[in-house]
């Protein structure tokens, strides 16, 4: 299956906008320093994120996308 809109998309997001419709929270967020991170699914295309709120990181960080 290759890479939804959606997922090409929020990929291309440098600031902190909201996951897209189809994202969904896997496992609990990781806390760290004054910063979390949160991992996300997508249930269309099964791509794989996590978002960060570290400004030292980029915000949406594609893992694995299909394509």
């Amino acid at each position: 299956m290759e890479i939804c809109d959606f997922c090409k998309k929020q990929s291309k997001k440098i600031s902190s906008g909201r996951p897209h419709e189809n994202l969904i929270k896997v496992d609990k967020p990781r806390k760290f320093n004054g910063f979390k991170e949160q991992d996300y699914l997508c249930l269309a295309c099964k791509s794989k994120f996590t978002h960060s709120t570290n400004r030292s990181d980029l915000t949406w960080t594609l893992w694995m996308g299909q394509g």
